[in-house]
């Protein structure tokens, strides 16, 4: 056997490199790896084609309410008490004054009055059975009502006066005017009783006036000799 020449041998050497490297491009073809990677010995690892850093579909990831993805079930809500807003007025005789009380659909409007002196507007609601109203100087109103009477206690300057007047039909009630007359605020307030009686008074940029008589019928009244028409306090709350 002859022995091969040290020419024979790179040959033979630089051969079977070349067929490594002929592999190793072929590898970089299907799998897209460098060659130099598998001549290195390194394992094979095939590239995702396209960006590296591909965006992950928001539907892969949990979301904080821990539910799959999936919205939340809607939470029931407990429905509401059914409100019963009252529509009606009340009027009489107190021990000191008199009071009337209308309420339309729940808003209500008061007015304590006996024509002299002592006169108080107050505001609120008349829902469920219950009397609410209040005036800006810290005046009151609290009670109940139903279609016979209204009952309770209205505190004005401090002082309480306790309540029970009967349902009003018309003409009987309360009615109110207020609007500028010749440049000055003006606002009246009768108290028509079943009886015809009334009890009222008006206040001209807040001086106290004694009103005329009201005509029920037109609404018509005079307040320091100037014309005015009234209408019923429940319309002046809506």
């Amino acid at each position: 056997m002859k022995r091969m020449s040290p020419l024979a041998i790179l040959l033979a050497g630089i051969s079977v490199a070349a067929v490594l490297l002929g592999a190793g491009w072929q590898w970089n073809r299907i799998a897209g790896v460098p060659a130099a990677s598998v001549i290195a010995g390194a394992s094979p690892t095939p590239e995702v084609p396209g960006d590296g850093d591909a965006p992950v579909p928001e539907d892969s990831a949990t979301p904080p309410n821990g539910n799959g993805g999936e919205a939340p079930p809607p939470v029931a809500k407990e429905p509401l008490a059914q409100r019963k807003p009252l529509t009606g007025t009340w009027a009489g005789h107190l021990k000191e004054g008199s009071l009337a009380v209308a309420a339309k659909n729940g808003a209500a409007i008061a007015y304590l009055c006996d024509g002299d002196k002592l006169e108080q507007w107050l505001t609120g609601t008349a829902i469920d059975g219950k009397l609410e109203l209040r005036a800006d100087d810290g005046s009151t109103l609290t009670g109940t009502a139903d279609k016979n009477q209204a009952k309770g206690t209205v505190t004005v300057d401090g002082k309480a006066r306790d309540f029970t007047i009967e349902v009003a039909k018309k003409p009987s009630g309360l009615y109110r005017f207020a609007n500028r007359v010749r440049g000055a605020k003006v606002v009246g307030g009768w108290i028509v009783l079943k009886d015809g009686r009334q009890v009222g008074l008006a206040t001209v940029d807040g001086v106290p006036v004694k009103p005329s008589t009201l005509d029920v019928t037109t609404g018509k009244a005079t307040v320091g000799g100037d014309p005015v028409t009234a209408i019923p306090a429940e319309d002046a709350t809506s």
